[in-house]
């Protein structure tokens, strides 16, 4: 949507200008510097865009030849800051092995959290600089994970306490963290591959023994009446997706599901409400982003019953298709069930 933004209001500009001066042309020459830069960019990752974004690109006289001729933007950042941000982010490296540091981290009064929470920002949205990911890589080559950053918090909180090549020492862990390793084990075929690396490299495997000590309590939800709302909503609906706004007989079920999401990824959900969500809806906690979820849920929907797709979710279908190898492998085992594939 932000594309499509930048693109109407440069169409918008130009068609004033050309408009104004009697030229018949599109007139992007006077753009303010926020849509020049925009503009330089589409050219820039010309190959990449999707050629619906081509053919707009078109109607504004920025077409292949014109991207190769192009300059790269601007950078936005100051350079004397720049070296700053990223000679704090290799200091934090060496001191804790990793950069996926709290967004409340201040190293020597620079504010080295919200940074990174800015970079990998801009890398989703993909305006990130080759060679600034480039430099976050060599610090870290999880600085910023396809999972979410508290997963990768707790992971390291856990390798830090790993002793030695035999992983983990579980009688001298926390309870939390012994909790955190159970979660993942029971969730082993749900995650990312590149967690599933990690974890081994710890010595956690699904079936691996977490040390002798028993298993640390945990506080029991089955009498959480937002059990009770998400079989019915489930029931009615055949998953557990709704909005966040979504009441369920006037119950928030919507935020109650967010909840316990959360509890889940920080590793402090009941292995009780964890099994009886799963029985529910197997995908009721995905381990990609939510709202890509809720998105293919829409798109799958609505193709089952056989009306008209909007144009919105046809888009993000092309979308997918155009970034599949960068999918989890069980993003593209739902979307081929969707009937979204990169078969011809």
């Amino acid at each position: 949507m932000e594309w499509q933004r930048n693109w109407s209001r440069v169409r918008e500009r130009s068609e004033s200008a050309s408009a104004a001066d009697g030229s018949g042309g599109t007139g992007i020459s006077g753009l303010e510097k926020e849509l020049s830069d925009w503009l330089r960019r589409q050219c820039t990752d010309y190959s990449t865009l999707h050629p619906e974004q081509h053919r707009l690109l078109t109607k504004i006289d920025i077409t292949a030849e014109t991207a190769r001729t192009a300059q790269p933007p601007a950078p936005r950042t100051e350079p004397g800051l720049l070296d700053t941000a990223l000679a704090q982010a290799r200091a934090y490296a060496a001191e804790y092995g990793h950069i996926a540091a709290p967004a409340s981290t201040v190293l020597d009064g620079f504010p080295l959290g919200k940074w990174l929470a800015w970079q990998r920002r801009r890398a989703r949205q993909d305006r990130l600089s080759p060679t600034r990911a480039e430099a976050l890589t060599m610090s870290d080559p999880w600085w910023n994970p396809p999972w979410p950053l508290p997963w990768q918090q707790a992971y390291h909180r856990l390798r830090a306490a790993a002793t030695g090549a035999h992983g983990v020492a579980a009688a001298d862990l926390p309870q939390g963290l012994c909790r955190w390793i159970r979660v993942q084990q029971e969730s082993w075929e749900h995650l990312h591959p590149g967690q599933q690396g990690l974890l081994t490299a710890l010595s956690i495997t699904p079936d691996a023994a977490v040390g002798e000590r028993p298993a640390p309590a945990t506080r029991s939800y089955s009498a959480s009446p937002g059990l009770d709302h998400a079989r019915a909503y489930a029931a009615q609906h055949g998953h557990l997706a709704p909005d966040k706004h979504t009441r369920q007989d006037g119950f928030p079920l919507g935020r109650w599901l967010c909840q316990q999401r959360r509890k889940a990824r920080a590793g402090v959900l009941s292995t009780t409400t964890i099994e009886a969500l799963t029985a529910l809806d197997p995908w009721w906690n995905p381990p990609w982003s939510y709202p890509w979820h809720r998105t293919w849920q829409q798109y799958r929907t609505l193709g089952s019953a056989g009306g008209p797709v909007p144009e919105s979710l046809r888009r993000w279908a092309h979308l997918q298709i155009a970034q599949w190898d960068r999918l989890h492998p069980h993003q593209q085992a739902l979307l081929t069930a969707a009937r979204i594939t990169t078969a011809p």
